[in-house]
């Protein structure tokens, strides 16, 4: 696929406020209209809006990172952890199923001890 570079014109403390957003989350400016312009364009929705329940069991640690970051299209955990941030949610905590997961990977580190 290739790309089109394109103008926009947007106030000058919108751009500054959002390159500050974007180095600090560890992104580019650029990666985040193509993700916000590919969520409008393929949900039909404002950016977020259709997205708060999966930030919302993200941040509750219903769903694991990686499944949010696909279902959100999004290209890092930063990104996750930015969008999540934004939409007021607590900072993410282990989903319960990576928690089962290091339970169940504990006990057989123990039975392996125990041989």
């Amino acid at each position: 696929m290739s790309n089109t570079n394109f103008t926009v014109a947007i106030p000058d403390d919108l751009l500054t406020a959002a390159k500050v957003m974007a180095a600090k989350s560890g992104t580019s400016l650029n990666s985040i209209i193509r993700n916000l312009l590919d969520g409008f364009v393929n949900y039909g929705s404002a950016p977020l809006s259709g997205n708060y329940e999966i930030l919302l069991k993200y941040s509750l640690g219903q769903i694991a990172g990686k499944r949010a970051i696909k279902s959100l299209h999004l290209e890092s955990d930063v990104e996750l952890n930015a969008l999540t941030i934004q939409a007021g949610f607590p900072l993410p905590r282990v989903s319960l199923q990576e928690n089962e997961d290091m339970k169940q990977r504990f006990h057989q580190m123990l039975e392996r001890a125990e041989k």
